[in-house]
């Protein structure tokens, strides 16, 4: 189930899915287990909710999104729907609404969030050291040393998503004058800055870069489909005790790294790309709880 809830994408992919993506995706892993109908069916249908309601200009926000008026208006104003699929829409949209009351309320037990179930898994600071000694044993060549290194610096560092990590250049790193390395995501107005473990090296390869791309530079094309999964599979690791590369797994990292040391999650959530802090949810698994002393100096305050 989890697999069919991070993997999909409503037919034709219209230009709004992603605003309410990550979202309709929490919503329906909060409430799968309680609705009786197919999850791909829940999907379709909250999917098409979200989408309509972003039209109309409504907040992102599942409570909205379930409201009577906003089903309604939904449901009406979609010519496409047939009596009976407008029938069943509505008896899925009634079942989520209602199963999201109890999960609220506390009337039900709140559906667990497994690591399988929504992110991938984020490596533990022993793998990103033997990645990053692995990194530097390449060849000190573009596509070699400096690409690999580019994957850690830029989702390790910087949390980035695989396409966008393939987009950078090395324009697009700056150094401010208290020795922070942020970057401008291309395509974005988002602005991030470089973990303090990783701003020295991403800082080099950006000077190296210049107007190139910081990973595999000198390409033909901006981005290709197999851009980033090709070249992994081409330099995957001789030895069994480093992990393989995995862009996804290194931008969980980072944004585990910050989620442990308490950094606002609206702050998290921004530089992460993500429309709300909802879309964190999933990776609090692998954050522990404070402990009782920490807990009571949080909740202090100073004194």
């Amino acid at each position: 189930m989890s697999q069919v809830i991070l993997k999909y994408r409503p037919r034709d992919c219209p230009p709004e899915w992603e605003a309410v993506a990550d979202g309709v995706r929490m919503l329906v892993a909060a409430v799968a287990e309680q609705v009786s109908y197919p999850v791909k069916l829940v999907l379709r249908v909250v999917a098409m909710l979200a989408m309509s309601a972003e039209r109309a200009g409504l907040p992102r926000d599942p409570a909205v999104w379930l409201e009577q008026s906003t089903i309604s208006r939904c449901l009406i104003l979609d010519s496409t729907l047939a009596d009976a699929s407008l029938q069943k829409y509505a008896a899925v949209l009634a079942r989520v609404h209602e199963t999201l009351v109890w999960v609220e309320r506390g009337e039900e037990p709140r559906p667990r969030l497994r690591a399988d179930r929504s992110r991938a898994v984020p490596y533990d600071v022993s793998e990103l050291t033997r990645l990053g000694v692995w990194a530097q044993s390449l060849p000190n060549t573009a596509t070699g040393r400096r690409s690999a290194l580019a994957v850690l610096c830029l989702c390790a560092g910087c949390g980035l998503m695989p396409a966008e990590m393939a987009a950078v250049r090395g324009t697009d790193v700056l150094r401010l004058p208290s020795g922070a390395v942020v970057l401008i995501v291309p395509g974005s107005s988002r602005l991030v800055v470089c973990r303090s473990l990783w701003e020295g090296a991403l800082a080099e390869l950006a000077a190296i870069a210049g107007d190139d791309h910081l990973f595999v530079p000198d390409r033909t094309v901006a981005y290709a489909k197999n851009l980033v999964s090709n070249w992994t599979k081409r330099n995957t690791p001789a030895d069994p005790r480093v992990p393989r590369v995995d862009p996804r797994r290194a931008r969980s990292a980072w944004i585990v790294a910050l989620l442990r040391e308490r950094v606002p999650e609206t702050l998290v959530a921004a530089a992460a790309g993500l429309t709300s802090t909802a879309g964190l949810a999933a990776y609090h698994a692998w954050v522990p709880a404070p402990t009782h002393d920490a807990a009571v100096r949080m909740l202090r305050g100073w004194a």
